[in-house]
Protein backbone atom coordinates (compact mmCIF):
# COMPACT_ATOMS: atom_id res chain seq x y z
CA UNK A 1 0.00 0.00 0.00
CA UNK A 2 2.87 2.39 0.83
CA UNK A 3 4.36 1.36 -2.38
CA UNK A 4 1.80 2.71 -4.61
CA UNK A 5 1.01 5.91 -2.55
CA UNK A 6 4.67 6.38 -2.88
CA UNK A 7 4.71 5.66 -6.79
CA UNK A 8 1.52 7.81 -7.10
CA UNK A 9 3.29 11.13 -5.03
CA UNK A 10 6.46 10.73 -7.53
CA UNK A 11 4.46 10.30 -10.45
CA UNK A 12 2.57 13.75 -9.55
CA UNK A 13 5.86 15.16 -9.07
CA UNK A 14 7.58 14.04 -12.37
CA UNK A 15 3.99 15.50 -14.16
CA UNK A 16 4.10 18.62 -12.42
CA UNK A 17 7.91 19.23 -13.46
CA UNK A 18 7.37 18.36 -17.06
CA UNK A 19 4.04 20.72 -17.19
CA UNK A 20 6.64 23.62 -15.83
CA UNK A 21 8.60 23.63 -18.85
CA UNK A 22 8.38 25.92 -21.24
CA UNK A 23 7.73 25.02 -24.76
CA UNK A 24 11.22 25.95 -26.06
CA UNK A 25 12.53 24.00 -23.51
CA UNK A 26 10.33 20.95 -24.62
CA UNK A 27 11.69 21.24 -27.94
CA UNK A 28 15.11 21.26 -27.12
CA UNK A 29 14.58 18.32 -24.94
CA UNK A 30 12.95 16.41 -28.20
CA UNK A 31 15.57 18.54 -30.60
CA UNK A 32 17.89 15.23 -30.06
CA UNK A 33 15.46 12.44 -30.94
CA UNK A 34 14.02 14.28 -34.11
CA UNK A 35 17.93 14.58 -35.25
CA UNK A 36 18.70 11.20 -34.73
CA UNK A 37 15.02 9.89 -36.47
CA UNK A 38 15.63 12.25 -39.13
CA UNK A 39 19.08 11.54 -39.96
CA UNK A 40 18.95 7.77 -39.85
CA UNK A 41 16.13 7.90 -41.93
CA UNK A 42 17.78 10.12 -44.47
CA UNK A 43 21.14 8.15 -44.69
CA UNK A 44 19.38 4.53 -44.82
CA UNK A 45 17.25 5.70 -47.72
CA UNK A 46 19.43 7.78 -49.88
CA UNK A 47 22.55 5.13 -49.08
CA UNK A 48 21.74 3.49 -52.66
CA UNK A 49 21.34 6.58 -54.59
CA UNK A 50 24.94 7.94 -52.45
CA UNK A 51 26.28 4.09 -53.56
CA UNK A 52 26.02 5.46 -56.90
CA UNK A 53 28.13 8.51 -57.15
CA UNK A 54 31.38 8.25 -58.32
CA UNK A 55 33.96 8.26 -55.10
CA UNK A 56 35.56 11.10 -56.31
CA UNK A 57 32.23 13.06 -56.39
CA UNK A 58 30.59 11.86 -52.85
CA UNK A 59 32.98 14.26 -51.11
CA UNK A 60 31.31 17.09 -52.77
CA UNK A 61 28.33 16.09 -50.83
CA UNK A 62 27.19 18.45 -47.76
CA UNK A 63 28.07 16.90 -44.70
CA UNK A 64 24.85 16.19 -43.24
CA UNK A 65 24.55 13.51 -46.52
CA UNK A 66 27.79 11.67 -45.78
CA UNK A 67 27.53 10.35 -42.40
CA UNK A 68 24.56 10.17 -39.24
CA UNK A 69 27.09 12.13 -37.23
CA UNK A 70 27.64 14.93 -39.88
CA UNK A 71 23.48 15.36 -40.28
CA UNK A 72 22.97 15.06 -36.26
CA UNK A 73 25.82 17.93 -35.93
CA UNK A 74 23.92 19.96 -38.84
CA UNK A 75 21.09 19.93 -37.71
CA UNK A 76 22.26 20.56 -34.38
CA UNK A 77 23.64 23.80 -35.37
CA UNK A 78 20.85 24.71 -36.95
CA UNK A 79 18.47 23.99 -34.03
CA UNK A 80 20.98 26.42 -31.89
CA UNK A 81 20.81 28.85 -34.50
CA UNK A 82 17.26 28.84 -34.55
CA UNK A 83 16.77 29.31 -30.73
CA UNK A 84 19.13 32.06 -30.78
CA UNK A 85 17.56 33.95 -33.04
CA UNK A 86 14.23 33.12 -31.61
CA UNK A 87 15.17 34.76 -28.38
CA UNK A 88 16.95 37.45 -29.81
CA UNK A 89 13.98 38.35 -31.54
CA UNK A 90 11.49 37.63 -28.71
CA UNK A 91 9.28 35.02 -30.15
CA UNK A 92 7.93 32.53 -28.39
CA UNK A 93 7.02 28.71 -29.30
CA UNK A 94 3.47 27.77 -28.23
CA UNK A 95 2.15 24.35 -27.02
CA UNK A 96 1.12 23.83 -30.49
CA UNK A 97 3.82 23.84 -32.02
CA UNK A 98 5.52 21.16 -29.51
CA UNK A 99 2.71 18.96 -30.28
CA UNK A 100 3.12 19.41 -34.18
CA UNK A 101 7.00 18.90 -33.25
CA UNK A 102 6.24 15.80 -31.60
CA UNK A 103 4.31 14.60 -34.60
CA UNK A 104 6.57 14.88 -36.86
CA UNK A 105 8.85 12.63 -34.81
CA UNK A 106 6.25 10.01 -34.74
CA UNK A 107 5.68 10.75 -38.50
CA UNK A 108 10.12 9.68 -39.05
CA UNK A 109 9.89 7.02 -36.86
CA UNK A 110 7.34 5.08 -38.54
CA UNK A 111 7.77 6.52 -42.11
CA UNK A 112 8.88 4.39 -44.93
CA UNK A 113 11.48 5.82 -47.84
CA UNK A 114 9.31 7.50 -50.01
CA UNK A 115 9.16 10.75 -49.08
CA UNK A 116 12.42 10.77 -49.16
CA UNK A 117 12.78 9.73 -52.48
CA UNK A 118 11.86 11.66 -55.97
CA UNK A 119 10.60 15.36 -55.73
CA UNK A 120 9.92 16.74 -53.03
CA UNK A 121 10.38 20.48 -52.84
CA UNK A 122 11.17 22.65 -50.32
CA UNK A 123 9.46 20.36 -47.70
CA UNK A 124 9.36 16.74 -46.26
CA UNK A 125 6.54 15.02 -46.81
CA UNK A 126 6.53 13.42 -43.67
CA UNK A 127 2.91 13.94 -41.69
CA UNK A 128 3.35 16.11 -39.02
CA UNK A 129 6.25 18.26 -40.37
CA UNK A 130 4.85 21.19 -42.40
CA UNK A 131 5.65 23.28 -39.85
CA UNK A 132 9.35 21.82 -38.90
CA UNK A 133 11.14 24.50 -40.37
CA UNK A 134 9.46 27.21 -37.81
CA UNK A 135 11.37 25.22 -35.37
CA UNK A 136 14.84 24.17 -37.22
CA UNK A 137 15.90 26.91 -39.40
CA UNK A 138 16.65 29.92 -38.32
CA UNK A 139 15.70 32.70 -40.68
CA UNK A 140 17.64 33.39 -43.68
CA UNK A 141 18.73 37.29 -44.00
Amino acid sequence: MHIRVLILFLSGIVLMTSCSKSPEDKIMELAPRFQKALCSKMIECSKDDIAKIPPQYRATLPAFMQSEEGCVSYFKENFDKAREQRKSEKKELTAETVASFEACIAGLESTTCEPFKGQRGPRLGVPGCENLEKISKPDSP
